[in-house]
């Protein structure tokens, strides 16, 4: 099973002018996999799975959900 990619938005490689590198093999990338925030080039998306990535984006995820208990919690 390939690993799912988003496009980074072009305006943010202009605007920081970089390039992240593949998480597998190191190569620039404008891919990335968003649950696990991780850069991934389409190749490699073909040859590895998502369990074979960190899952980076777990603690972002928990920091999303942290805020909208807490929002909820202000408008009850």
């Amino acid at each position: 099973m390939t690993i799912p990619l988003i496009e980074e938005d072009p305006n943010l490689i202009t605007e920081f002018g970089m390039y992240e590198r593949c998480h597998f093999c190191k190569e620039k990338t404008v891919y990335w996999h968003e649950n696990t925030n991780n850069p991934v080039c389409p190749k490699c998306a073909k040859l590895h799975k998502v369990a074979e990535l960190p899952d980076f984006g777990q603690r972002i995820r928990a920091d999303k959900r942290k805020k909208a208990k807490e929002q909820k919690n202000v408008r009850s």
